[in-house]
């Protein structure tokens, strides 16, 4: 420590003031207290412990309060006369004391009685209202659960007038709020807080703390879209405060009792480390309840046995030793207090219930039942008349037709056959050759409906063709067999069968058989990822000699040579075949495979980062009638290219349901991976660009958090780069700061310098708008060196530049003149290529101008003129007339500097001549012309022109 000096200290004591909420306020008291003592000086000890009582009061840590709350009254009552002026800060430190002492089951209670006799007495001597008191006394009997006691101090409170010593006009109401919710008077507690929340709220616990204290009133009385709001609002204020563990406990307790136990455990596994450094013993107690009863809830519902995120735990575990945990403290704090009210509490909470209708609080869970489509009943084809079929066929020439139909995919008039075929299916005397064509039929018709019953069809349709001896269909049918486990998770399995069947097929079957082989094997190559492969057998196809099949299976022999020359990676081909095929489609007048096909082409163009032809091209295919799952998926990835562009409005639906379908389907578990997230990542990307910042949070934050247990790093960052672009738009900057650091940190290493350098960047400029400039500083120097790890000294220089301003603004002019240095050999470096571009110049330009400003902040008038002379010509050769007017302005100030009056008036006045009477530089360049004129010795004109533009000459 420095040697002591008392005006040192006193601006620690300021700055401590003068702090955000939190450690770095807390050591600067702590250090204006050991400085203060090892001067000596008494009145500073004092002012440095009344802020420290401040400081950790604030900061969440109540119980170190207690020694400088008792150091600084004891002073007072000993020197009333040298502290008198710190009554009503002394005064109101006692309701500090007083809270916290019920917090700690060690502080006995009779010294808490003690310290409210007190404060009465004090309250009493100074004349005034006992409004405060009141609320103290409540505040303990409430704690005691002594109801008699609390309604008595309730009513004297509110009754009480209210002054200076009283809490803030929100902080009240919610404490009157937790008493009327305790007591089941949810409507009085909301009719009670509408003014205050329809007010302006200035204090920093506002209004999260009522719309937490509020959150179960609303839910009881069924308001559901405040609840929502409220809990949203009020938890994204705490969610990065430490000291906040108590109120974020409330929060967990509320998803829990309101059916949102899922989203509880995220709130869980995101604060259970905090716990360990709780405030309080009471907000430990209060945590570890909440925490328990979402657990339980969770464990209930089958899923105990889950891991919790960042433990060793299940969620059955992690429940049980919580609860315990809860009640042990609990039995501490009844101990002390003579009561049973605490255990209640405890008892109470861990076998709370949610209620029969769920409070849907997420986006997804709110809209995504409304969105969601229910596939419609499949209209029956329409069955087509068959006047070719003799009225008298046989079941043999009906199987030949139905046959024939399907091979050519002609669906009305299989369905049409198919109606004549039925009465033979439970006719006696059928031949097992008959039974296995009939099997085979009934697989074929269940294709894609229910897996096991195609599967049970045609293992009896293969029996029946073993025993009538014809081992085409029995080859064709372990095809069929092959090919549908291919599609159902078994690619190579079924790979295997259906090359088998195949070979046999093209060695001994006939051209139609040879062909539906071929094409078979193509579909499983592709589905075992053989899609070189595949192309081969769908150009065998040619040469078999097939009777025409039709329309529909040649277009679908052209759908599958495009899809599997993307998968091989010939993007280019693929968006051709696609486009042939589309064309094809449309002369033959397939409206289905027309939708296919630019469902294709859009796959196609978007791997091509043709976002824009993709998006085009899967708008043209829901316009064609599709198969519902298809329907779906087009949606779905039309979705995420449009979250981000100015058509996000119709994207936000789809990503709606296609969260709510990955999370909801009964099957993803572990499987499902971060599908989930990544759709939560672009959901909330398409509400950011709507206009809808709030709930983008919600979504996102729950992308972040499911990003992160899914252990996709890049995901999670991803998504903490949105939320601080989010955070930063809602005006919540503290929070887009610490997702910027946390983002820089998750960066750090040399393959990474370059994001992490533009993070820093962006925290840096994020902090110089806020006017904190010596941190901004310090971002845009870390941004600097690492555009300089990653090799990139255009962006050095830039980051250095704006470390420069950023440290003149800090008043900080030897670090921006070290920042210039450094700027100009980040210059010195640029490629001889890159130097001429313009965006080079355009920085040099603005180097040469910062350069200036800040040479002069460091009492480097020449230096600052030898860099500044030129730069307008810069800024004017690339029609960047603005600035060069800027640059001019900052020459002729220069030059006022040096003392060159009448060559600074000429050039101001050019200057205040040629800016536009709009412009924001305009009363600056009046400003400097004036004083230019005063120096010339023209005050009259000076004067006047101070007149016009409203300002006074110094």
């Amino acid at each position: 420590m420095s040697n002591p000096n008392p005006d040192r200290i006193r601006a620690l004591i300021e700055q401590c003031w003068d702090a955000p909420r939190g450690a770095g306020q807390v050591a600067l008291a702590e250090e204006a207290i050991a400085q203060a003592d090892a001067l000596g000086d008494e009145p500073l000890r004092f002012h440095a412990r009344m802020a420290a009582t401040e400081a950790y009061q604030r900061a969440g840590r109540p119980a170190e309060g207690f020694v400088t709350f008792s150091w600084c009254l004891a002073r007072f009552d000993s020197y009333p006369e040298r502290y008198g002026d710190q009554e009503y800060l002394l005064l109101w430190h006692y309701k500090y004391v007083i809270n916290a002492a019920t917090r700690f089951p060690d502080v006995p209670l009779a010294r808490t009685y003690a310290v409210l006799d007190d404060m009465q007495r004090r309250f009493e001597e100074g004349g005034h209202s006992l409004q405060a008191v009141h609320k103290h006394r409540w505040l303990l009997a409430f704690h005691l659960g002594d109801r008699a006691a609390a309604d008595l101090h309730y009513e004297r409170w509110v009754a009480a007038p209210r002054d200076g010593n009283s809490d803030c006009v929100g902080c009240d109401p919610t404490d009157q709020v937790r008493h009327l919710t305790e007591r089941g008077r949810d409507a009085e507690a909301i009719e009670l807080t509408a003014p205050v929340l329809a007010g302006r709220l200035t204090c920093a616990e506002q209004p999260q703390e009522i719309l937490t204290a509020l959150l179960l009133p609303y839910l009881r009385t069924g308001r559901f879209d405040e609840a929502r709001k409220a809990h949203h609002q009020a938890y994204r204020t705490i969610r990065g405060d430490h000291g906040k563990l108590g109120t974020i406990a409330e929060h967990v307790y509320f998803l829990g009792v309101s059916g949102n136990a899922v989203r509880g455990l995220e709130l869980v596994e995101r604060h259970l480390p905090w716990l360990a450094e709780a405030s309080s013993p009471m907000v430990e107690l209060e945590f570890a309840a909440a925490a328990a009863l979402v657990l339980r809830l969770l464990a209930a519902t089958g899923q105990g046995a889950q891991p919790v995120y960042g433990t060793e735990q299940s969620i059955a575990e992690l429940a049980e030793h919580l609860a315990e945990r809860a009640g042990a403290l609990a039995k501490s704090f009844d101990a002390r207090n003579g009561t049973l009210a605490q255990s209640a509490r405890v008892a109470a909470l861990l076998a709370a219930e949610p209620p029969a209708e769920r409070l849907p609080l997420s986006l997804t869970a709110r809209v995504g039942a409304a969105v969601r489509r229910t596939p419609a009943a499949a209209a029956p084809p329409v069955v087509a008349g068959l006047p070719d079929v003799p009225a008298d066929a046989g079941l043999d020439l009906l199987l030949d037709l139905i046959e024939e139909a399907l091979r050519c995919d002609d669906e009305p008039r299989s369905e049409a056959l198919w109606q004549l075929i039925e009465p033979f299916t439970g006719a006696a005397g059928l031949t097992a050759l008959q039974q296995g064509r009939l099997a085979d039929l009934r697989g074929m018709r269940l294709h894609g409906e229910t897996a096991e019953q195609t599967e049970h069809a045609w293992t009896e349709a293969l029996e029946r063709y073993t025993a009538a001896g014809d081992e085409v269909r029995c080859q064709r049918i372990r095809g069929r067999l092959g090919l549908h486990r291919s599609r159902h998770g078994q690619p190579e399995e079924g790979l295997a069968q259906v090359r088998a069947s195949s070979d046999y097929l093209l060695a001994h079957g006939g051209p139609k058989d040879q062909a539906g082989a071929l094409r078979r094997l193509a579909v499983a190559l592709l589905h075992a990822q053989q899609p070189g492969e595949a192309l081969r057998e769908l150009d065998r196809i040619a040469g078999v000699g097939e009777p025409d099949p039709g329309a529909r299976v040649r277009l679908q022999v052209m759908l599958l040579r495009a899809q599997a020359l993307g998968a091989d990676g010939r993007v280019q081909e693929s968006v051709a075949a696609a486009r042939d095929l589309i064309e094809q489609a449309v002369a033959e007048d397939q409206d289905e495979l027309i939708g296919l096909g630019e469902f294709f082409l859009g796959q196609g163009l978007s791997m091509l980062d043709d976002n824009a032809g993709a998006a085009a091209a899967f708008d043209r295919a829901l316009a064609r009638a599709l198969p519902e799952p298809l329907e779906r998926e087009v949606r779905e990835r039309r979705a995420v290219l449009l979250a981000g562009t100015p058509r996000a409005r119709e994207a936000v639906d789809d990503l709606v349901a296609m969260v709510a379908r990955i999370a909801g389907e009964p099957e993803a578990g572990e499987e499902q991976g971060d599908d989930a997230e990544h759709a939560r990542f672009h959901l909330s990307v398409a509400l950011f660009n709507t206009g809808r910042v709030e709930e983008a949070a919600e979504v996102a934050e729950e992308a972040v958090h499911g990003a992160d247990r899914a252990g996709n790093q890049n995901l999670a960052d991803q998504v903490r780069h949105l939320l601080a672009a989010i955070y930063q738009r809602l005006g919540e900057t503290d929070q887009a700061l610490s997702y910027l650091d946390q983002l820089a940190a998750n960066l750090d290493g040399f393959d990474n310098a370059a994001g992490r350098a533009r993070v820093l960047e962006q925290a840096g400029e994020l902090l110089f708008d806020l006017d904190r400039d010596a941190l901004a500083a310090t971002r845009l120097g870390s941004a600097a060196a690492a555009y300089r790890m990653a090799r990139l000294p255009l962006d050095e220089m830039r980051a250095r530049r704006r470390q420069a301003v950023a440290a003149m603004y800090a008043d900080d002019p030897e670090r921006a003149r070290q920042a210039v240095e450094l700027a100009d050999a980040a210059a010195a470096e640029l490629p001889p290529g890159l130097a001429k571009e313009p965006e080079a110049q355009y920085e040099l330009a603005w180097l040469a101008l910062d350069g200036a400003r800040a040479m002069v902040g460091a009492g480097h008038p020449e230096a600052a003129l030898a860099r500044v002379r030129g730069a307008a010509e810069r800024f004017r050769g690339l029609e960047a007339f603005g600035e060069a007017f800027l640059a001019d302005l900052t020459m002729g100030e220069v030059l006022l500097t040096l003392g060159r009056a009448e060559e600074a008036e000429r050039l101001l006045r050019e200057v205040l001549n040629g800016l536009p009477r709009d412009s924001a530089t305009l009363p600056r360049a009046a400003y400097a012309l004036a004083h230019a004129l005063m120096q010339c010795g023209r005050g009259e004109e000076a004067r006047q022109l101070a007149g016009e533009y409203g300002f006074e000459l110094d």
